[in-house]
């Protein structure tokens, strides 16, 4: 199962994607497509108007890392948008996809 946490305040600070959905072998699988997907589209995005992040991938180990160090209204937008199409993928494959929302204070 792939498992999505997202780690936000009032914005989104950091999001991490890890593991494998085992929805089909590698090369087909659907699910692991649509979440490397979402990620590098606003991984793209985000390295044009974000002032300040880091981001980690270790395919190898099937992790990938969004940390958000300074945002903007439009780097916020894309976050929005990105969990929202993880949650859409997670309602139709919830067998191997999992987005968990942490609120800090």
């Amino acid at each position: 199962m792939i498992k999505v946490n997202v780690v936000s305040t009032d914005v989104i600070e950091k999001i991490t994607v890890s593991g494998h959905s085992g929805y089909a072998e590698a090369g087909a699988d659907i699910v692991c497509s649509a979440v490397s997907t979402a990620m590098y589209l606003s991984l793209g995005l985000i390295e044009k108007v974000c002032p300040k992040y880091d981001f980690k991938s270790d395919e190898k180990n099937a992790l990938m890392e969004l940390t958000i160090i300074e945002t903007n209204e439009f780097t916020e937008m894309v976050l929005e948008n990105l969990v929202a199409s993880l949650e859409g993928i997670s309602s139709d494959y919830a067998d191997y996809l999992q987005v968990k929302i942490k609120k800090r204070r």
